[in-house]
């Protein structure tokens, strides 16, 4: 059954172009999408688009840059789509949907960057994501999503101070770190230089103080060794008064 649809589907894209409408080469581009081969399906929603723009032109054309990771040129095509508008609520609920799909991924790489705006991210899925709820209130997935993105937007304002991490925080957020490190260097340089200054103060300090010690054993000596003089000295003079004494007697 799926070979006589792709042949089908091969035998519609060998008709001549003007024999293509608008229409046609969606539904073209439709069964190339759900054969999985999204460039095929890219290159018929374009055709499609360049004979006559259409909501949903440009939004299958955005699913299709979807599914070839082109997050950013599928966003632009779900707003064209959006800008056309359309009297279907339910694809207006898919198309916000999608929308805010994209900027959700986007607040998940964003928060594994450095300088990722996750915060802002979030928030645009948030928005999204009840534009959507609006044209279908319905949609469990998309409450779900809208759930998902109030939690990670909230988690990434709580790390953030209660802020959007936006670029002029985080100039700030560098500038104060900045300042805060070549202060600590600061601290740490003049606490090296004070401990320095110690110990040079202290060197002169403790050599005087051994000097006192050895001048005080040379004074002890000298003193010990006058004593000795001095009693030697005073034996001599005993012995002198003995013999004159003696010698008087």
């Amino acid at each position: 059954m799926r070979r006589l649809f792709f042949s089908i589907f091969v035998s519609l894209l060998v008709l001549p172009a003007m024999a293509q409408s608008a229409r046609d080469l969606i539904r073209l581009g439709n069964v190339a999408y759900r054969l999985k081969q999204y460039d095929k399906a890219e290159t018929l929603y374009l055709k499609s688009i360049e004979k006559s723009p259409s909501f949903e032109g440009y939004y299958n054309l955005g699913n299709a840059y979807v599914m070839q990771q082109k997050d950013s040129t599928a966003f632009e095509n779900y707003k064209k789509a959006d800008s056309i508008g359309t009297n279907d609520p339910m694809r207006k609920a898919r198309n916000f949907h999608n929308m805010g799909n994209i900027w959700y991924a986007q607040g998940l790489a964003a928060m594994h960057q450095e300088g990722g705006n996750a915060a802002g991210a979030f928030q645009n899925a948030v928005n999204f994501y009840k534009s959507s709820l609006r044209c279908n209130p319905d949609d469990n997935e998309t409450r779900y999503n809208l759930a998902m993105a109030q939690y990670q937007l909230k988690k990434n304002q709580d790390q953030n101070g209660g802020g959007g991490n936006n670029d002029k925080n985080q100039d700030k957020d560098k500038q104060e770190k900045e300042k805060q490190k070549q202060e600590q260097q600061k601290q740490e340089q003049q606490k090296q230089e004070e401990q320095k200054q110690q110990q040079q103060q202290a060197q002169p300090e403790q050599k005087k103080d051994e000097m006192s010690d050895q001048a005080a054993e040379q004074l002890l000596n000298s003193a010990q060794q006058d004593e000795k003089a001095v009693q030697r000295k005073v034996n001599k003079n005993q012995n002198n008064k003995r013999r004159n004494l003696e010698k008087d007697w």
